[in-house]
């Protein structure tokens, strides 16, 4: 490999023996670099000169990530991914082309290199970028001791990936058999030339309980690529709380900081308030709101911000089933803020396709803009060698309206519509090869009608969006959700908004009074879009058009 202007190469590799190492060889240079891996997992660093070629040279290990990195302008460049040729042996800038055309991973939705990722973190605008933190998991297509991953974009569709932040605490990587954890889910705040970080740092036995460990941590950073040591600012929850006790969110009310964060009070799921004058020193004040519902075992990756006039609360419900059998939902509360409390008027589930997690949000430039995680609940995940396991939703602005929250994609998402596959109106019609199963589909009806529009279909598996007497829902065929509804709480369908990107589709009702997120795998690069109506007259305009790349 050459380096180019790249000055560092990170590998991450797992041991497949004792005393596993990677040599970095170069001829150049005249040096050579050696480093025993000292646990199990290993996040490796070589310093390396500019225009250099080198040779990775590794023994009784396995390399699960490599990458260059620390060139000046990384933020617009990226970070160079090298991977291993399968006839050489040589590492090399990895094919780009082979990873971004696959069925199983998506187009237009932000997905890691390759391997695990879950709750975004730290979102934020910082000196002309928009950042985004990410659970990840660089060894496995699987959940497991958690590292931090990053990506900026100027525009929040195109990301650039960049280098790896946190790593699991040493002692969990060096016994991975007996303890589990890392650095878990956080946000950020951006004020003046610094941003800081806040974080969970879980520590316990490989089976949740009392001897779980969850602090509270936080760090700063003035170019998001050097970062400061962390700071234990929360050693342990109030009383009353449970072990589960996670995920701060930041904000600022009235020229006092705030934070939430997410646990469970007396049996109840709960958000509990904490408040600092100088956001270093932090004094619990009380539950922001508990959740009466018993089947909650805790909230997950809560949020809490002002919105047209009102405050909102938002939380994953951890260990939760529905009545429709909807595992793990999200559910928002609209309400006043009061004697530091929010005192709650409506609520309503973030995300009716149960396929949306751990969502975060921030503001910037008068929008509050939301990112979730494409989860995957449902065990629906088709491995694929040097594949992606998880994505994340188009990114959302969010409004208050009658009562209710909603949700449409940023307007910048309308710089990836291609090439225009149908316009008409008043006609049931069919779509089918469809090339890169990638497109955006608008429907407008005169009047609610029964309809059902087959988003995707592979084999014998499919997934449909239907309206009939019981309402709109997200329905599956052949796969491990097929007997669950995915109900919408909307009365009427005026307009859709549909987003299909080969593993993921993402509906958008009337102009955002709901949303839906479902996971689809399909084995072909063709996708389909199929309408019909009982009343195909009511269909006032439809728009069926590409959906570009957003990593070219």
């Amino acid at each position: 490999m050459n380096t180019g202007r790249y000055t560092c190469l990170e590998i991450f590799a797992k041991a497949v023996e004792d005393g596993g190492k990677i040599k970095v060889i170069s001829g150049q240079a005249g040096s050579m670099e050696q480093a025993g891996m000292k646990s199990y997992h290993a996040w490796l660093k070589f310093p390396v000169e500019t225009e250099t070629d080198y040779e990775i040279v590794r023994e009784g290990c396995h390399v699960s990530l490599c990458y260059l990195s620390g060139n000046e302008d990384i933020l617009e460049t990226g970070v160079c991914y090298l991977e291993q040729d399968k006839e050489s042996g040589r590492f090399l800038p990895a094919d780009k082309g082979r990873y971004e055309n696959s069925p199983i991973r998506e187009s237009y939705h932000f997905t890691p290199w390759k391997n695990w990722m879950n709750d975004p973190n730290g979102l934020c605008w910082f000196k002309g970028y928009y950042h985004m933190f990410y659970q990840c998991n660089p060894h496995f297509q699987e959940w497991s001791n958690m590292y931090w991953g990053h990506a900026a974009s100027r525009d929040l569709v195109h990301w650039r990936h960049l280098p790896i932040v946190l790593s699991p605490q040493q002692e969990i990587l060096e016994k991975p058999e007996e303890y589990k954890g890392g650095a878990f889910s956080g946000c950020a705040v951006a004020a003046g030339d610094k941003v800081r970080f806040y974080l969970t740092r879980h520590k316990g036995p490989l089976k949740d309980g009392e001897e779980s460990i969850e602090q509270q941590w936080m760090m700063e950073s003035s170019d998001m690529i050097h970062f400061t040591e962390e700071k234990c600012i929360i050693p342990k929850q109030p009383a009353g709380a449970s072990f589960d006790f996670r995920d701060p969110k930041v904000l600022k009310i009235e020229g006092c900081w705030y934070m939430v964060l997410g646990s469970s009070m007396e049996g109840h799921g709960a958000i509990l308030l904490y408040r600092s004058e100088d956001m270093e020193k932090w004094e619990y004040a009380h539950p922001l709101l508990t959740e009466e519902d018993k089947g909650v075992r805790c909230f997950e990756c809560p949020d809490f911000m002002e919105l047209d006039g009102k405050y909102v609360a938002i939380g994953a419900w951890m260990c939760h089933y529905d009545a429709s059998r909807r595992y793990q939902m999200s559910r928002y509360y609209i309400g006043n803020w009061k004697d530091k409390k929010l005192e709650v008027e409506s609520s309503g589930w973030f995300d009716f396709g149960s396929n949306c997690y751990a969502m975060q949000s921030f503001e910037h430039r008068n929008r509050r803009i939301s990112i979730g995680w494409v989860s995957d609940f449902y065990h629906e995940h088709v491995e694929q060698e040097d594949g992606a396991y998880g994505s994340m939703t188009i990114p959302r602005e969010l409004h208050i309206k009658n009562g209710k929250l909603y949700m449409t994609p940023v307007k910048e998402i309308a710089a990836l519509r291609g090439i225009n596959l149908y316009q008409g109106a008043g006609e049931n019609f069919s779509i089918y090869g469809i090339e890169g199963n990638a497109y955006r589909a608008e429907v407008k009806f005169k009047e609610n009608t029964p309809f059902d529009i087959l988003l995707g279909k592979d084999g014998d598996k499919s997934i449909s969006l239907r309206s009939d007497e019981t309402g709109l829902y997200i329905k599956t065929e052949g796969v491990n959700s097929r007997d669950i509804i995915f109900r919408a709480d909307v009365t009427q369908v005026t307009e859709l908004e549909i987003y299909m990107d080969r593993r993921v589709a993402e509906v958008y009702v009337n102009e955002g009074e709901a949303a839906g997120t479902k996971l689809f795998y399909s084995s072909s690069k063709q996708g389909c879009f199929v309408i019909h109506a009982d009343k195909p007259e009511n269909i006032e305009g439809a728009e069926v058009s590409l959906m570009d790349t957003i990593w070219r």
